[in-house]
């Protein structure tokens, strides 16, 4: 769910919130867009209470102006990683899968957006990783941080407009 503040031209604040059934857990997520945020955790008895809590979490946007992350305009930027040679090698693909997961969880948990599965660039030997952002500038600062994760050099990333 995203804020729009007055006059602001994109999103603002972000926030969150679901059920861990397993661990028996209500997690809310929330804060200003790029930032980490806060995460608070309650305990729930069982999946009656979750509802109630999401279905008071769900009237609590509305009363607050939140709108659902599909109503929200997203930007697609295109990363690409390029590979060493004309074909990417075994280490490549698992470096690629490592600055997927590592991207998607830097911009997930800074309500920035998501990221697509790595392909292979149809017009080129390397990688291309689709992202979906509500603020192209932040999430691109953080595609650095993600290479950081990976055996890729910095001179092999490049990040297009799509």
């Amino acid at each position: 769910m995203y804020h729009t503040a007055d006059g602001a031209q994109r999103p603002t604040h972000y926030r969150e919130a679901w059920w861990e059934e397993e661990a028996g857990e209500f997690v809310l997520h929330h804060g200003s867009v790029g930032d980490t945020g806060t995460t608070t955790v309650e305990k729930v008895a069982d999946a009656a209470e979750a509802d109630v809590l999401l279905a008071s979490f769900e009237q609590q946007n509305l009363t607050d102006h939140y709108v659902d992350v599909v109503d929200t305009e997203h930007e697609t930027v295109t990363v690409k990683i390029r590979f060493k040679g004309t074909t990417p090698t075994q280490v490549e693909m698992t470096n690629a899968e490592k600055f997927t997961i590592a991207y998607s969880g830097l911009l997930g948990w800074r309500g920035l957006g998501t990221v697509d599965a790595y392909q292979m660039a149809p017009d080129e030997p390397a990688f291309s990783i689709a992202v979906h952002t509500v603020h192209r500038s932040k999430a691109m600062k953080l595609a650095q941080e993600a290479l950081k994760k990976t055996d890729f050099r910095s001179d092999r990333l490049r990040v297009e407009r799509s």
